[in-house]
């Protein structure tokens, strides 16, 4: 049998090409299925079966249906470490699973996890014992400049609460993070790029899959003298990926494919790396078909200061209007001043849109 003639029959059957696909790197599958119209369908066969989010959040819940229609529902982002996994396809044992979330959503997404999951509610000390009790910071929109770079970072201020659910027969914890701003606010302000993923009602997505997935390295937005962020950088470091502790410039201008320096970002752009998830049985709104990716934009920096290492940053503006549900993140401050005129039109077009949410 010649070469390809083996190759044929080998990504002709499912079984023999998922263990062929399944021992290669998220960057060499989409490579592989670039080569041809045969193991173009191969992979995507393959990727139907390794990126199936049912599955993946069966190991927390027991109905992940139910916990992605309220996904729908509150648009709240799966993302932390198990992003990362699911994306990696791997597994890391004693993780939890991280939901950021709006304020207003917190607690009747705490309460679907206690009355229909069975999970218990795990107080902080600063935390009321009782779950009802619980009062939760609602959104705080005084800052709305953001810069995640090393020299503004600080670890976790993205967030208002913090609350933990402990599984009562499996040791599994979700945590709650309620988010100061948006859910996207807290995943552009992470301590580093490999945990810059997160996964929607319909789509997974990883902002830098070249630099997460293809390089193993990881660009630091914070310094590892402060214990939160030092320890951070410990457990991904031994996870596999190359942190840069003093950034040359001859070593940003190597990396910098992989970084997209100093150019508008777009969450529908070329350089994310999106995998479509599927969606039956979820009841999207028509204009929810597809993931609202538009109106979210940012931007990757250098900052060199006066020294001979740089520092890098994730650079936006938070846009929130009473007109509109969302808390969107724009690139640059004209961005915020175009909506605004198109909530004005929309206003005066629908008057009752000036009454805010309710």
């Amino acid at each position: 049998m010649s070469q390809p003639e083996l190759v044929e029959d080998l990504f002709n059957c499912p079984p023999a090409y998922n263990v062929v696909l399944a021992c290669l790197s998220p960057a060499d599958i989409i490579r592989l299925g670039k080569t041809c119209r045969l193991l173009r369908d191969a992979v995507a066969s393959f990727q139907s079966l390794a990126y199936n989010i049912n599955r993946h959040l069966e190991h927390f819940v027991s109905d992940p249906l139910a916990l992605r229609k309220l996904q729908v529902k509150y648009k709240f982002l799966i993302s932390g470490s198990n992003a990362l996994q699911f994306l990696d396809r791997t597994f890391y044992y004693g993780s939890d699973l991280d939901i950021f979330v709006y304020p207003e959503n917190v607690k009747e997404l705490g309460s679907h996890l206690i009355d229909h999951e069975g999970y218990i509610f795990q107080h902080s000390e600063k935390q009321e014992p009782k779950y009802e009790d619980v009062a939760i910071t609602p959104r705080n929109l005084s800052v709305l400049h953001r810069t995640a770079s090393q020299g503004e970072f600080v670890y976790n201020s993205q967030l208002s609460d913090l609350l933990k659910f402990k599984n009562k027969k499996r040791d599994l914890e979700i945590q709650l993070i309620s988010c100061r701003r948006s859910p996207l606010d807290c995943i552009l302000y992470f301590h580093s790029t490999p945990v810059v993923n997160f996964i929607t009602a319909d789509m997974a997505y990883s902002l830098y899959p070249k630099a997460t997935f293809d390089k193993r390295i990881a660009l630091q937005f914070g310094y590892e003298w402060h214990e939160a962020t030092g320890k951070a950088y410990k457990k991904y470091a031994e996870r596999g990926w190359e942190f840069f502790s003093k950034l040359t410039w001859d070593k940003a201008k190597e990396i910098q494919p992989c970084t997209i320096p100093d150019t508008i970002r777009y969450l529908d752009d070329e350089h994310t790396w999106r995998v479509p998830l599927d969606t039956a049985g979820l009841d999207l709104y028509p204009s929810a078909k597809k993931s609202d990716s538009k109106g979210k934009s940012y931007s990757f920096s250098y900052f060199n200061g006066y020294s001979s290492t740089m520092t890098v940053g994730i650079g936006y503006e938070v846009y929130h209007s009473k007109s509109m549900e969302e808390t969107y993140v724009f690139a640059e401050r004209n961005f915020c001043d175009a909506a605004n005129q198109l909530v004005d039109y929309l206003e005066e077009y629908d008057p009752s849109r000036k009454k805010g949410l309710k």
